[in-house]
Order: structure tokens, then sequence, then C-alpha cells
């Protein structure tokens, strides 16, 4: 039979729930005539519920909608059969049939975030409507567009029962380590381990944990049981050696740096902590060597080949942001940048061999004195002419430069207390161009010793009072950076 004469149908029940002023009569004939046109196709199970919609003397809407809606499907008509089903959620607010559909039809229109809500509603009414698998795909989805809360829940239905997900494990010990709900996180981890005792990641997971509360022993132990159990797994040696630095064993982090060398692979990472504990040992020369290497893991080999002698490593492992946030700066004429704080000239140098490289580019240091070795290792660039050294409280030295006339700004004054950092904000405000980057260090670093060392909060203080007038280019608690441009 012509599909055509189904559509027509659909209509006329349309028209007839639509008008409300209707008689019984009405909707009675069409939902009779409905009923034997889908009897004619062979859609005996469909009839017989139209046949019985038409018996009743009041129509129950949400169920005529719905089954508008079913047919509305059947022609892949997803528009009509959305706006069925939006019309049936009117009268049954609690159906799961209602969500589920209004979940599928909203997949196929891609609307992608109705079709999340409509799936999240529809568990919540029948939390057994989907699966494990179902649970986390929906969990993914919630986290993804910031609706913690509800992807919570559904990660937490994602590993209940023997069918359990293991990513959604883990997925939601990173939630709520993120959220700093490390007793939570604990209890995902420990469960884990129930389960499977020699899982190496929930082993990591729980050395990370007793590593931020800075219970050292146990992040140790849980660290070396992640190695005996993952002998290739890099992040359990590196989280190890950064917490015998942490306690000053500058030997073992040593040997384990080595114990990579040899097992592993190569990290920029192991030769910087390498470099550190060496350096703590009193073998200058080879910290110099290891943060050589690191930096030339990290794409920047002139630090190798000009032999730049540092001895401390702050600056390394943000080549890469820099490298991407700094590109219109390449090789200009007459870019002009400042730094302030410049310890052995590390971000220096790095600036005079990648960014700075216009014959008439400038770059001016400011800090209240300099490490032995920075005059050294800026000539070992070449580019020494391009540098000029101000010396003194950075505060006078800021405000004696002239306002608007620098394209970069690095901040990374060694003092790091709030109202301090709030007035090298305000300015280095006053001295960037219009478009000019600013590069904030130590961006989320504290004391927890002092709470007046917490340089963010003074650097939002300032960025507060400027609101608008610039934007975020990139932050990352992990690097401590932020930069922004003025706009």
């Amino acid at each position: 039979m012509d599909s055509s004469y189904l559509v027509q149908a659909i209509a006329q029940c349309e028209t007839a729930v639509e008008n409300r002023e209707n008689t019984p009569e009405k909707w009675q004939e069409a939902f009779t005539d409905l009923g034997n046109l889908l009897q004619g196709m062979g859609q005996f199970d469909r009839a017989i519920i139209w046949h019985s919609l038409a018996l009743e003397s009041e129509a129950s809407l949400g169920e005529v909608y719905c089954q508008l809606g079913e047919l509305h499907l059947l022609e892949k008509n997803w528009s009509a059969a959305l706006s069925c089903f939006e019309n049936a959620r009117e009268y049954l607010p609690n159906s799961a049939k209602v969500y589920s559909s209004l979940a599928q039809i909203n997949g196929q229109l891609q609307n992608k975030e109705a079709e999340m809500n409509a799936w999240y509603r529809a568990t919540e009414i029948n939390p057994n409507l989907v699966n494990n698998t179902g649970y986390y795909k929906l969990a993914k989805a919630l986290e993804e567009n910031g609706k913690i809360t509800e992807a919570i829940a559904c990660y937490q239905r994602a590993t209940e029962g023997k069918t359990g997900l293991a990513n959604a494990f883990y997925d939601l010990g990173e939630i709520y380590q993120r959220q700093g709900k490390l007793d939570e996180a604990q209890r995902i981890y420990e469960k884990i381990l129930e389960i499977e005792p020699t899982e190496a990641r929930a082993q990591y997971k729980l050395g990370n944990i007793y590593l931020q509360r800075r219970s050292f022993e146990q992040a140790i132990d849980y660290f070396r049981q992640t190695i005996r159990n993952a002998p290739d797994f890099p992040w359990a040696y590196r989280d190890l050696v950064k917490t015998f630095l942490i306690l000053g064993k500058w030997d073992e982090a040593i040997s384990t740096c080595y114990a990579i060398l040899n097992l592993v692979d190569e990290y920029p990472w192991v030769y910087s902590h390498l470099g550190n504990a060496l350096r703590e040992k009193g073998n200058l020369a080879e910290a110099a060597v290891n943060f050589q290497k690191t930096c030339a893991y990290r794409g920047w080999q002139q630090c190798v080949e000009n032999e730049y002698f540092f001895t401390l490593d702050i600056f390394s492992h943000r080549i890469e942001i820099w490298t991407n946030y700094l590109q219109s700066l390449i090789g200009k004429e007459r870019a002009n940048a400042l730094e302030v704080g410049f310890y052995q000239g590390m971000s220096a140098c790095w600036l005079l061999d990648n960014i700075l490289t216009g014959a008439t580019a400038k770059l001016t240091c400011v800090d209240q004195n300099y490490a032995p070795k920075l005059k050294e290792n800026i000539t070992k660039t070449g580019s020494e002419s391009k540098v000029s050294f101000l010396t003194g409280n950075s505060h006078e030295l800021l405000a004696a430069c002239t306002p608007n006339s620098f394209d970069l700004i690095n901040l990374q004054d060694r003092c790091k207390l709030i109202d301090h950092s709030e007035k090298n904000t305000s300015l280095g405000w006053k001295l960037l161009k219009s478009g000019g980057i600013m590069i904030f260090n130590y961006y989320g670093w504290h004391n927890p010793g002092n709470v007046q060392q917490n340089p963010k909060i003074g650097i939002d203080r300032f960025l507060e009072s400027v609101r608008g007038q610039w934007e975020e280019l990139y932050q990352s608690p992990q690097a401590l950076q932020l930069i922004i441009r003025k706009l």
C-alpha cells in the first residue's frame, strides 16, 4: 500500500488531537481510520493500539503523541517525530520511553547536547534502561559538557556490579582528584586493587594521592609496586624521583634516573631531575650537561651547541608552550621583549635563539641582582648586543620604562608575595603594547607555610580590574603558566 495514505492518515489524527474542542467522535473516527490503514499494511500490533485508542471516551494525549511519533519514525521523518514526542513529554513527564525516544531522535538530528540530556533524564526515571557501557558513554559526554555532578552519577553506575568498566573507575577517580576529594579517589583506586591486586595504574594513582598528601613513604611504596608490576611505566619512575628530590634523597634520585635511562627510555624530565639531584650533590658541571640534554630533547639544540651553563631549570618544560604562542614574534624586526626575574638566563637565551631573531629585536632584563653565569650565557648566544640589563628594585625600574613599548613581557620575579605580584602585573600592563603578550610564571604556585606567597591572587586581582581588555591564550596548573594578550 502506498505510504502516502499513511502520511495523510497521520496528518488527520494530528489535526484531530490538536483541536481540543473536537468531540470524541471526530478523533475516534480518525483513530479508527488509521487503525484500519495499518491493519491493511500488515502493521497489526500498531493497528490494535489505534483501535484501542478509538474506543476511549477521552483521548490519552500522551499515548496518542507517542504513537504518532512512532509512525513518523517509520517514515524517518525525524523533525515530525521530535515534535510528537516533545508534545508527549508534556503529558508524560516521567516516561522513560518518551525520553529515550527523544534521545534517539536528537541523535539522528545531530543535536548532541539534547540527546545527552534526554538519555540522562531517561536513566534517572529508569536506571536499568542502559548497561554499564551505556552509562560510561553518557558519563563521558556529560563530563565533556561540564556537567560534572551528572557525570559522576553515571560513572558510579558504570562501575557497579561484576561488569563494572575499568575506564569508568579511573575517570571517576580523576574527577575526584581534580575536585580535591582525595578520600573518594583513594577509595576508587583501592576498589580496583581489590578486583585486580597487581593493577599498576591504580597503584600509581594511589602513589600520586599519597604524594599530594605529603605522605612520602607511602607514595614511594606505591610507586615501587607500580614499577614491579609494570617495569616500562615511565610516570611511576618520574614521580618516584620527584619524591626522592622532595625528601632530599639525592643518591636514590640519581640511581633511579640512571635506572630509567638503562631500562625504560630517554625522557626530557629524566635529565632535568638528574640535573637537580647532581646540583644538590655539588656536581655542577654534570648538572649543567644534563640540563643541556633536557633542552635538546625539547627541541632547543643550541643549548648543547652553545654549551650554555645552567645549574637550574625552571623553564625547559615550557618550551613547547612558548613556541606555540610566540610564533608571531619570530624574526620580527623591532620586536621588543622584557623579562622580570632573570636567574641564569635560560628563558632569555631561548628567546634570543628562537624568537628574537630579527636584527633589530631587543630584550630588556630586570632583576635585583644577576647570577654569575648570566652574562656568560648571554654572550654565548652571539646576540648580546640586543640585551639591556637593569639591576635594582624591579618596581622602580619598571616605572621608569616607556609605556606601551613591549611586544612581550615575561614575569618571573623571585618575590612571590601577593601585593608584589599585583604591582608587577600593574606596571607590566602599562608597558605592554596593544596586542602584546604577557606571560605569568608561578601562576597557581603557593607556599603552604605562608599564605602571602601566592602570586595568583595578586595577578588575578589586577586582571579583574581590567576585565574585557585582555584575552586568555593559555593556562596550565601543571606548568604554572598563564599567558594573555592585551586587546
